[in-house]
């Protein structure tokens, strides 16, 4: 009977290491596929560290176009005399077997029908012409850039202004063949390469320009450099019109989408429409992101930042402003992950690009909207007025109960009141003095009830009224038995209470005629008299 210790040393091998499992029948041939994907990413990692600002991850079936080369780059070159002695040792594809054959490549497919899809876009026998076509583009694309400083930096001695005048590359390039090293530049036929108002200025220009004509041998190196470029030109607008004509098949939808070059790209540096398709729309928009960041003023790939990759590129990025450009991105990301899985799919009678076509002009819409300013504010009229009618108040018990809160009392009213002809009376304390108005002021000297509030009056019933007048009415044998007699005595007098001689009988015969005699229209306090006084003393 074996122990633990030698079931586990049977497992290892002979030099201590642990076998792999066999894989089963069925899986063989996926096994062996995933073996044969990380093989090529253990040499990556081997070869190269790490990168912190790597965008995305490539598989391994993944052709990563060149990048574009950018004016800092260009500006670092040196095309001089001293360091080189014609153009054919600046531009390396031109001529080359690489860019021959690919061309030899795409006259052959172009005469062939187009090709049937039946299956992944992998298994055609033009997908790895069509992507390296258009990574050649690119590099077609930086060798003219480079021509182009060649033929700046050698035609600068003739006229030193024209690189300022003109600075699209083709433009130049033109204009230079146009005017050759002749001594006299004004008549020389620009008017169907430039603008006229650039053609005015130029021709100003050389009439009073400092250059000299250059060497002969010179002028050669400057007219080989510039049929160079032109053919290189040709090449590429070739390479284009090839792989244009084939992505509307393969890639229909996202070709209509985001245009053949853009589609190329990605399906190129994804490594298939396959792969394409697998990758999130979150993550779309970085394939082909650059791993650095551009410094000062580089404006390449449309003012792009180190997180915008080939979608960026696209014409409905390009074309949107650049404040509503990262909204724009993230609308075709989207949108571009849907084309592709569309055109994996293949199925419902969707290969025909209108599918993408759709969602371009969705996303067109989209942008629009995005871009309209916000609705102006309307200045409202004022409403008409209503004549006539009830008064609308605004306010309520809560409104009455703050200005009861709030409002003057009695005291303060009598406090603001001053009565005329006489000195009012202060309350001072700490140097300091407040009038008292008509706080003090005499009264009349009669006995006023109080007015009471109907609303907060205690109510009784009709039966408790009823048998409160039932024992207030006088019994009917005191009424027979009892002397008639009035109720009003003759000693009738009123009382009246003063603040000299407290309360004192008054005659009210006597009182009336004191009154009459000394009525008169401007008697003292007659305009300072408390409400509801007679001005009596």
């Amino acid at each position: 009977m074996t122990s633990l210790a030698d079931e586990l040393l049977a497992d290892l091998g002979p030099e201590g290491e642990v076998e792999q499992s066999v894989p089963p029948q069925e899986d063989a041939q996926t096994y062996a596929e995933e073996q044969n994907a990380l093989q090529p990413m253990e040499q990556d990692a081997d070869a190269h560290e790490p990168d912190e600002n790597a965008a995305f991850d490539l598989t391994h079936d993944a052709s990563r176009p060149p990048d574009p080369m950018d004016q800092e780059t260009l500006d670092t070159l040196d095309f001089r005399k001293e360091s080189v002695d014609s153009a054919r040792s600046v531009s390396k594809l031109y001529g080359s077997d690489t860019l021959e054959d690919a061309l030899k490549s795409i006259d052959t497919f172009m005469t062939q029908p187009p090709p049937e899809l039946a299956g992944a876009l992998e298994d055609t026998p033009e997908y790895y012409l069509i992507v390296k076509a258009n990574n050649m583009a690119v590099e077609v694309d930086n060798e003219v850039m480079m021509l182009h400083k060649f033929i700046r930096e050698r035609y600068s001695p003739r006229f030193p202004e024209l690189e300022t005048l003109v600075l699209n590359p083709w433009e130049f390039i033109q204009t230079v063949r146009a005017l050759g090293n002749e001594k006299d530049l004004i008549h020389s036929k620009l008017e169907g390469i430039l603008p006229h108002g650039t053609v005015v200025v130029i021709s100003m220009t050389a009439s009073t320009t400092p250059g000299r004509p250059l060497p002969e041998d010179e002028w050669v190196r400057v007219q080989e450099a510039c049929n160079m470029a032109l053919d290189l030109e040709a090449k590429r607008h070739k390479i284009l019109q090839y792989v244009e004509s084939r992505m509307t098949l393969l890639a229909p939808n996202l070709s209509s989408l985001v245009g053949t070059t853009v589609a190329t790209k990605l399906v190129g540096v994804a490594g298939g429409l396959a792969a394409l398709a697998k990758i999130p729309s979150c993550n779309l928009h970085l394939l082909g992101a650059s791993k650095k960041q551009a410094s000062g003023l580089s404006t390449i790939h449309g003012n792009s930042t180190r997180f915008s990759g080939y979608l960026a590129q696209c014409d409905l990025v390009t074309d949107t402003p650049s404040d509503y450009r990262t909204q724009a991105l993230r609308m075709v990301s989207a949108k571009a992950s849907l084309a592709a899985r569309m055109d994996v799919s293949g199925s419902g009678g969707k290969r025909n690009g209108q599918y993408g076509a759709n969602l371009h002009e969705e996303i067109a819409h989209k942008i629009e909207k995005l871009m309209e300013p916000p609705p102006a504010k309307l200045i409202k009229a004022l409403p008409v007025p209503t004549e006539g009618g009830r008064k609308q108040r605004r306010g309520g018990r809560r409104a009455r109960k703050f200005r009861e809160m709030h409002g003057l009392t009695e005291l303060r009213k009598m406090q603001n009141r001053v009565e005329f002809g006489k000195e009012e009376e202060e309350s001072g304390a700490f140097d300091e003095t407040m009038g008292l108005g008509m706080i003090n002021t005499k009264a009349s000297g009669k006995i006023r009830a109080a007015v009471a509030d109907s609303k907060s009056k205690a109510k009784m019933s009709k039966a408790n009224k009823a048998r409160l007048a039932t024992l207030n009415r006088p019994s009917l044998s005191l009424q027979n038995s009892g002397p008639s007699s009035s109720n009003i005595s003759g000693t009738a007098s009123s009382l009246s209470f003063t603040p000299v001689q407290g309360i004192e009988l008054v005659d009210p015969s006597r009182q009336k005629k004191v009154d009459e005699a000394n009525a008169k229209w401007f008697r003292e306090g007659q305009f300072s008299l408390l409400p509801g006084t007679t001005g009596q003393s």
